[in-house]
């Protein structure tokens, strides 16, 4: 059967595919309207003398600031081409059902886009987001009771200066600053903790959980300052990590409590087991005062001792590599200092013990003996010796080194290997077992797994970006955007978990957990075909599949968001 009657006059056919689900929650949290309440709206264009005289209608205004940052944001989500390029991308797009007939492709010109990123950067990137989070927060119930932080590196080109005063298990972002790539990540922390102070979280029930750039006497300080609770690395330049693990050693790790047990990632590999030890820690804090220098002091707080077989395991491998070559360094000095002739016995043992103490090797075992040599000298001149001569004789010691494995020191090192070190501030007991600062911990994994995804579009606009303004314009895009992702990722989730469902995965696998890039891909190549006769226009919808349905019920959107433009440009 023909798609096209045949007195189809004019066809066109435009992409839809993941994008009214996005929109619609992108307008459930009021992004658009936030941001033109913030940003005074567009004035219609200039109208030509010759459009004057002949008293046509003004040119409609340019799409809104708000208009603008929607689509950029989608534009992002879908793997972004460069902002240079929107009119073309939109161009394929049905823009009517998606923002109206009044708005087209050919509104989104550069300057356009870069008169919003400068919009956008005077009504406040921070106020703006604020805003936004606020919205999520009463809208989809998130609770803030773990903070995960970290940063992360984001290369712009553009001829542009930095100002003296740059701005600053299923998470979405709720606190984002641009801040210049030379800025050291503790004072970043601190900055953000400063943020969240000032917007009045209840800090009681809220775990700070950071990396171990953030376990510095200042941001220690600053944490209990302002009541917040703490989870962070210990990391390995500290003398009290050392300290602590040689305390928590004294009992196997094979009697340590059980944190946690998963199996392997394959059939053929062993459970994966973390075992801990509690144990008390002292820290040095500097206390933030009013002169901004801060007060020395120190604070109790708990260190959770955690060995990962599976870490084990990983650096098994690496450590007996390791120890090989230290092995062939060590056998090629030997044979060197097996060549040193010494006068007498105290000589050459004096020389071995010296280069056991120098040489020595976490691992390796030397023993060390001595040797006697008697050797006749050289001929004092060319020729046959007189056969009655008899060359005199000389003695002399040699040191004589055996190199052999320290089984029981490869063993204490091969636990080490799989050890780090927790510090938290949280008091561990039952309503708060050492195994939930463990999961709290590794759900930090989710923040660098944001920062992997918004950091694979394409490289940013030179043109866009020749001020510090646009720069952090675009930066707020970005973070709008990761939590647009985290967001359908967690809802999603929610509502196949809480239904029992499953949707298809990555190799059409069902799963319960997709990912938001596996969600969109569900939609690819979903159409409006838009079909113009003499009878009139007709639409219809190219591509839609059962799981389609299913996705929107689960979303809790209407069943005909697609089928009825209006549906998807009304606010939920």
């Amino acid at each position: 059967m023909s798609l096209l009657p045949d007195e189809a006059e004019e066809v066109s056919v435009r992409r839809l595919d993941f994008l009214p689900i996005a929109l619609s929650f992108l307008r459930k949290l009021r992004v658009a309207e936030i941001i033109d309440t913030a940003v005074p709206p567009p004035k219609p264009g200039p109208q030509s003398t010759l459009a004057q005289v002949l008293g046509l209608p003004l040119p409609p205004p340019p799409p809104s600031v708000g208009t603008c940052v929607e689509a950029m944001i989608l534009n992002v989500l879908e793997g972004r081409v460069a902002l240079c390029q929107m009119e073309d991308w939109l161009r394929g797009l049905a823009v009517d059902s998606l923002w109206g007939a009044e708005i087209n492709p050919e509104q989104f010109t550069d300057d356009r886009l870069a008169s919003a990123l400068d919009a956008l950067f005077k009504a406040g990137t921070e106020t703006l987001y604020t805003e936004i989070v606020t919205q999520l927060l009463r809208v989809y119930a998130v609770e803030c009771n773990r903070l995960h932080f970290d940063t992360t590196s984001l290369m712009t080109y553009g001829a542009h200066a930095v100002p003296e005063n740059a701005a600053g298990p299923r998470a979405v972002p709720i606190l984002s600053t641009l801040q210049d790539g030379n800025t050291a990540d503790s004072l970043v922390q601190r900055s953000h903790l400063e943020l969240l102070a000032a917007r009045r979280m209840d800090p009681s029930n809220t775990t700070f959980i950071m990396d171990s750039k953030g376990c510095n006497a200042e941001s220690l300080g600053l944490l209990r300052s302002v009541g917040f609770h703490l989870t962070t690395l210990m990391p390995q330049t500290f003398a009290q990590r050392q300290a602590l693990i040689d305390q928590a050693l004294q009992q196997p790790p094979e009697t340590w409590m059980e944190l946690a047990r998963r199996p392997g990632e394959t059939n053929e590999d062993p459970e994966r087991v973390w075992r801990g030890r509690v144990l008390p820690c002292v820290m040095d804090l500097r206390w933030p005062d009013s002169d901004g220098e801060g007060t020395a002091c120190q604070a109790q707080f708990r260190a959770l001792v955690v060995h990962s077989s599976e870490l084990s395991m990983a650096h098994e491998q690496a450590a007996c590599e390791r120890l090989d070559r230290k092995r062939q360094q060590l056998n090629r000095a030997i044979s060197r200092l097996h060549k040193i002739e010494y006068a007498c016995e105290a000589d050459a043992q004096a020389a071995a013990a010296r280069f056991i103490q120098e040489a020595s090797v976490p691992g390796l075992q030397m023993h060390a003996s001595v040797a006697t040599e008697t050797i006749a000298p050289s001929q004092p001149r060319r020729g046959r010796p007189r056969k009655d001569q008899q060359p005199p004789l000389r003695t002399v010691y040699r040191a004589r080194l055996a190199v052999q494995d320290d089984l029981e020191a490869q063993q204490v090192e091969s636990q080490r290997q799989g050890l780090f070190v927790l510090l938290t501030s949280r008091i561990v007991e039952d309503h708060y077992p050492a195994s939930r600062i463990l999961a709290e911990y590794q759900g930090q994994e989710v923040v660098e797994a944001g920062f992997r995804w918004i950091k694979s579009p394409g490289q940013v606009a030179p043109i866009l970006l020749h001020t510090p303004a646009r720069i952090e314009a675009l930066g707020f895009l970005f973070t709008v955007t990761l939590l647009l992702y985290r967001l359908l990722q967690r809802e999603i989730r929610r509502a196949l978990s809480a239904s029992e469902q499953t949707v298809p995965g990555p190799n059409r696998v069902p799963t319960r957990r997709p990912t938001t890039r596996s969600l969109m891909r569900l939609f690819h190549e979903v159409y409006l075909v838009r079909i113009q006769t003499d009878l009139g226009s007709r639409t219809r919808l190219v591509g839609w599949k059962p799981i389609h349905d299913q996705v929107l019920a689960l979303l809790r959107l209407p069943p005909d968001l697609y089928r009825n433009p209006e549906k998807i440009r009304t606010p939920p």
